[in-house]
């Protein structure tokens, strides 16, 4: 190692040799004489001893080398090394570091190649006469990485290698980067001779980035910043209309196209339901600067296991699929509701990225029906009073059921339907068998006339134009039919099933016009000679009503439309057997939903303002026919007022009917 130590040696011991000299020579000649050439030899040794050692600088910024070649020597722990190329017009340098040199250095003429551990921060470089250099890699940009080989050049200060360098800048309050580095004094730097990577920054300017020569003749350096005009600017989030704020103001909801000064802000970006983006910064440049953000959904997960027929409420909301809920972050207030059962309730926090589940399952009495029928193969339907619904092809026993009141109808193809109630009290087995008659079968229900107030009452809310205004009608005694007419009837009168639910003899036909719905009629009226028909758009409405035994209900029998209608949210996107939901007071089924049901009248949207009171029959001629009942796939217009309008040449698969008769 060549240093300062060694050189201080060196001189100690030329020192020493002289002193001992001087002792011999003593002995040999005259005192005097021997004083005058110890001391001529001090006055020629001292220039030597005392001369100030020269410093050594890095010139420029070092340079990671992009040249391909890979570093192969390994580490005593067998891992790859880093290296340094030191280039320089000087020679004879030695070499250290915290841990040390790996292995030998490859010293090649103006430049020496040091190899190091992978992480080394502090090389330590020497030479007879220079204080030695002590660098610390990551004050010039250097990280050491396996395999990579970084380039520092190194000068001396003699012949001026490092000059003072003045610099003169208009703002005067801009930043000044040399190498990399801010200057702490801005005016005068002492710099080495060579080039230097130069930089001025201020807000509202334009940067002025230079690469400066220092040399004897270049040590004065002046510039003048331009104003900076402004930068577009544009942002957009993924997703969109998350508002964004630059520098504390209100840009708009992205995507967001602005111009705005060029320079660092800060930015934030807030959208319900999503983690704001802060305590980020944004550089505006020119010409124009684009950025996008993604931002992360701030929510949880709430799963609830209960029995089917269960409602589940989140905060009083009824959730109608209480699987995996995306939620904000909140206290959950959970209620799971059921008939014939008690109310179960808890609270649960969720949080972001919670995936939490709940087993609530209440606890109901149940009891067992088990039902043998003959044909072998009939279809078993058992309706409870509370909305439950079990179905079965053949003989079935139905255990573990909630206990109450069941409506179980038997079916079979060539057979007359059997319908009766049946009581299951708790823990109780209830035996049916039930062997059906041959033959074809729908009911007729008998409908006394009477005058009633037709249109919107003051029951229903927000009525249609065409529902008002309520008006008094009075119709003639008649027949209607106690069920939609069946997939199964259809098929026995015209042979074939236009259906798209065509799997369910019992459920209603559909898919069917107006004139589908006559030529039914037509061949019934043949096979049976009877004279069936349409009921009139007043009969239908009397008969959803009660007729006269019914009360001012919303739907045909009840305020509560899962009562009596299959509709949107308890119909699983289809339609159902008729008669599975509860009667009106007349003993009609599904007056609302399941099927929307042809009416003979044609369709007048002010018809309710000049009907005639007595059996009206609607519009003379038209182009639509009337349709009541609402149906599977909706809500609101399974109300007895509801009424719509279509072309009688076509069907849809939320179309049937239901037969009338003249009295």
């Amino acid at each position: 190692m060549v240093g300062e130590e060694f050189v201080i040696f060196c001189r100690t011991v030329v020192m020493f040799f002289i002193f001992l000299k001087f002792i011999f020579e003593m002995k040999k000649a005259v005192f005097m004489k021997k004083i005058f050439l110890f001391l001529l030899i001090v006055l020629i040794a001292l220039p030597a001893f005392t001369q100030e050692l020269k410093k050594m600088t890095i010139i420029g910024k070092p340079q990671k080398l992009q040249s391909g070649e890979m570093v192969a020597r390994r580490d005593q722990n067998g891992n790859y090394c880093a290296a340094i190329q030191v280039v320089s017009d000087m020679d004879g340098f030695g070499y250290d570091s915290n841990d040390g040199r790996v292995g030998e250095i490859l010293d090649n003429p103006g430049e020496d190649i040091v190899y190091l551990t992978a992480g080394e921060r502090v090389l330590k470089v020497f030479r007879n006469g220079y204080e030695p250099l002590q660098i610390i890699l990551s004050d010039h940009g250097i990280i050491l990485k396996e395999r990579e080989i970084w380039q520092i050049k190194i000068a001396g200060n003699e012949a001026a290698d490092v000059l003072p360098v003045t610099f003169r800048f208009t703002p005067e309050d801009a930043t000044l980067f040399i190498d990399g580095k801010e200057a702490s004094v801005k005016l005068t730097q002492e710099l080495g001779v060579g080039e230097h990577q130069v930089k001025l920054v201020r807000d509202g300017y334009q940067n002025i980035e230079k690469t400066i020569t220092v040399n004897k003749n270049k040590v004065f350096f002046e510039w003048t910043m331009e104003d900076a005009p402004d930068a577009g600017l544009q942002i957009t989030t993924t997703p969109a209309g998350a508002t964004v704020y630059l520098d504390g103001v209100r840009l708009g909801e992205s995507p967001v196209a602005a111009f705005y000064p060029p320079g660092i802000y800060p930015i934030k970006i807030t959208r319900e339901g999503f983690v704001p983006i802060e305590n980020e910064s944004l550089e505006v440049v020119l010409p124009q600067t684009r950025k996008s953000y993604t931002l992360e959904e701030n929510v949880g997960y709430l799963t609830v296991k209960t029995r089917e027929g269960a409602t589940v409420y989140f905060n009083g909301e009824v959730i109608t699929n209480p699987k995996k809920v995306k939620l904000s972050p909140q206290l959950v207030k959970v209620k799971v509701s059921m008939p014939k059962a008690a109310d179960l309730e808890e609270q649960v926090v969720i949080k972001k990225d919670d995936d939490k589940t709940l087993e609530m399952s209440p606890d109901i009495q149940t009891g067992t029906i088990q039902i043998a029928v003959t044909p072998f193969d009939a279809a078993i339907e058992l309706t409870g009073d509370a909305g439950e619904h079990f179905s079965s092809e053949g003989m079935k026993v139905f255990d573990g059921i909630p206990v109450g009141t069941y409506t179980m109808k038997i079916s079979a193809e060539d057979y007359k339907t059997n319908e009766e109630t049946v009581i299951l009290k708790p823990n109780e087995k209830v035996n049916k068998s039930i062997t059906l008659e041959k033959g074809s079968d729908f009911e007729m229900i008998f409908v006394k006339g009477g005058t009633f107030t037709m249109g919107c009452t003051s029951e229903q809310s927000d009525c249609n134009d065409d529902e008002k205004p309520a008006h008094k009608v009075t119709v003639s005694d008649f027949y209607i039919g106690k069920y939609e007419v069946s997939q199964k009837l259809w098929k026995e009168i015209m042979d074939d099933n236009p259906s798209d639910f065509s799997d369910c003899d019992s459920c209603p036909i559909e898919n069917i016009s107006w004139h589908d719905a006559q030529k039914f009629i037509r061949k019934l009226n043949q096979i049976s000679g009877k004279t069936y028909r349409l009921p009139t758009e007043s009969e239908w409405e009397y008969a959803a009503r009660g007729a006269s035994a019914g009360s001012a209900t919303v739907y045909a029998g009840s305020n509560n439309i899962d009562e009596v209608a299959w509709y949107s949210n308890n119909s699983g996107s289809k339609t159902r057997p008729v008669g599975g939901k509860k009667a009106n007071e007349l003993g009609l089924y599904d007056m609302s939903g399941n099927v929307w049901e042809w009416c003979s009248d044609w369709y007048g949207s002010d018809y309710y303002k000049n009907s005639p009171q007595n059996n009206p029959k609607g519009p003379s001629s038209g182009e639509y026919r009337v349709l009541r009942g609402g149906s599977w796939n909706n809500s609101r217009n399974c109300c007895v007022v509801s009424r719509i309008f279509f072309n009688p040449d076509y069907g849809f698969y939320f179309f049937g009917f239901r037969l009338a008769q003249d009295f």
